[in-house]
C-alpha cells in the first residue's frame, strides 16, 4: 500500500534540487558541491532543525554556510544559521541582525520537550547568546520596534523594564490578538504578556483597552492576566472577574483538570476588597457542591487557598465571610507542617565567552 508514495520520492528530490522561490533566497541544493549535496537533501527530507545545530557541521565551509543561510528551503537556512552562531569565525551579533526578518515557519528538535513550529528568526534567538547586555540589548531594541510580529518580541517583554520608547510597540503588540495576517502562531499567554507589559506604564487610557481585550477574549485569562489585574487594581476590571465567573470559572476548573486558574482567580479578586468582590467569594464558599466534575481536581485545596485569601485580605466588605471561615481556618493552622527549603540548583557554565541568552 506504500509503493506509490516511494514512487513520487525522485519527484520530490528532483523539486528540492532545482526549485527557486520569489523571495530572495536564490540557493538551490544544486548549486553546491556534489558532495555535500546528499547531505543537503537528507536534512530537507528529514525536516526538521536539530537542537544543537550539528548537521552542517565539519561538511560546510563559512562561505558555503553563508550560501545556505540564503538558501530557498527554510529548514537549511536555520541549521546554517545555527552553525553560524557557533563558529567563531562569524560575528555572531552581525549574523543575528542580518537574519531577523526570516519569518518561514520550520519543525524545530526542543529536546525532551518534543517539537515545535517556529520561525526561523525565532528559532536562532532562541539559540543565540551574547557577550554583553549591551549586544543583547541592541537586538531587543531592533526586535521590539522593526520584528515585534516574532514570538520572541513577546517573550521578551517579561524580561525587560516598561521603556516609553518602547510602549507605542508594545500597545500595538497587546491589542493586535488574532487580527495579524503572521504565519507566525502567537499563544494567548503571549497576547496575556503583551497585556500585563502595556499595564506596567500605568496609564489610565489603556484601562479600558485591557478590560475590553478581557472580555472578547476569554482565553486571555490566565495567570499572568490575573496578576496583573492584581497588581494594578482598578475597578473597571471588576467586569471581567463577574464575567469570567458566569461563563467560565467551573468550566475552567473542570475542562482544564486542575485549580490553579481557579486559585489565581479567587487570590486575584480577593485583593479588591469591595461588595461585588465580596459577592463573588460567597458565591464560590457557598455554592453547593462547592464543585461538581468527574476529573480529579483538588477541591480541598481549592477550599483552603478560598479560605486564605478571604483572611488575608480584611476588609468590612469579608467581615461575613470571616466568621464564617474562622473555625475551618484553625484547622488549617492547627495541622499546617514545616517545609524546609531546597537549595536552588548550581548554575552551569559551558565554557563560552557568551552567557547571555533571550
Amino acid at each position: 500500500m506504500f509503493k506509490s508514495g516511494y514512487q513520487f520520492l525522485p519527484l520530490i528530490i528532483l523539486l528540492f534540487l532545482s526549485c527557486k522561490n520569489e523571495h530572495g533566497y536564490t540557493y538551490a541544493i544544486k548549486d553546491f558541491r556534489k558532495e555535500l549535496q546528499p547531505e543537503l537533501v537528507k536534512i530537507v527530507s528529514q525536516g526538521i532543525v536539530m537542537s544543537h545545530g550539528k548537521w552542517l557541521d565539519g561538511i560546510t565551509t563559512d562561505k558555503e554556510l553563508v550560501q545556505l543561510s540564503q538558501s530557498e528551503h527554510p529548514v537549511l537556512r536555520a541549521c546554517a544559521i545555527k552553525e553560524m552562531l557557533l563558529r567563531k569565525s562569524f560575528n555572531h551579533f552581525d549574523v543575528l541582525m542580518n537574519h531577523l526578518d526570516d519569518t518561514a515557519i520550520v519543525n524545530t528538535d526542543m529536546g525532551k520537550f518534543g517539537y515545535a513550529f517556529k520561525s526561523v528568526s525565532d528559532e536562532i534567538l532562541y539559540a543565540a547568546r551574547w557577550k554583553s547586555q549591551e549586544e543583547k540589548n541592541k537586538t531587543i531594541d531592533e526586535v521590539i520596534t522593526r520584528h515585534n510580529y516574532l514570538r520572541s518580541a513577546y517573550t521578551i517583554l517579561s524580561k525587560i523594564e516598561p521603556q516609553e520608547k518602547y510602549y507605542s510597540f508594545i500597545k500595538d503588540m497587546a491589542i493586535r490578538g488574532r487580527s495579524s495576517n503572521s504565519a507566525i502562531k502567537i499563544q494567548d499567554s503571549d497576547f496575556g504578556g503583551a497585556l500585563y507589559a502595556l499595564a506596567r506604564f500605568r496609564k489610565k487610557v489603556d484601562t479600558k483597552i485591557i478590560k475590553e481585550m478581557l472580555l472578547s477574549n476569554p482565553s486571555l485569562i490566565s495567570g499572568r492576566s490575573l496578576f496583573l489585574m492584581q497588581e494594578f487594581p482598578d475597578t473597571t476590571y471588576l467586569q471581567v472577574y463577574e464575567d469570567f465567573y458566569s461563563k467560565n470559572y467551573y468550566r475552567s476548573i473542570c475542562w482544564d483538570s486542575g485549580s490553579e486558574l481557579a486559585v489565581n482567580f479567587i487570590n486575584s479578586i480577593a485583593s479588591y476588597k469591595t461588595k461585588r468582590s465580596a459577592n463573588i467569594l460567597d458565591s464560590i464558599f457557598n455554592h453547593k457542591p462547592f464543585v461538581f466534575c468527574l476529573n480529579e481536581t483538588d477541591t480541598n485545596y481549592l477550599r483552603e487557598e478560598l479560605i486564605y485569601a478571604i483572611w488575608n485580605n480584611k476588609c468590612e466588605a469579608y467581615s461575613k465571610l470571616r466568621k464564617q471561615i474562622e473555625n475551618q481556618l484553625q484547622e488549617y493552622e492547627k495541622n499546617k507542617i514545616e517545609i524546609s527549603p531546597i537549595a536552588p540548583d548550581e548554575l552551569l557554565e559551558d565554557g563560552s565567552e557568551e552567557k547571555i541568552r533571550w
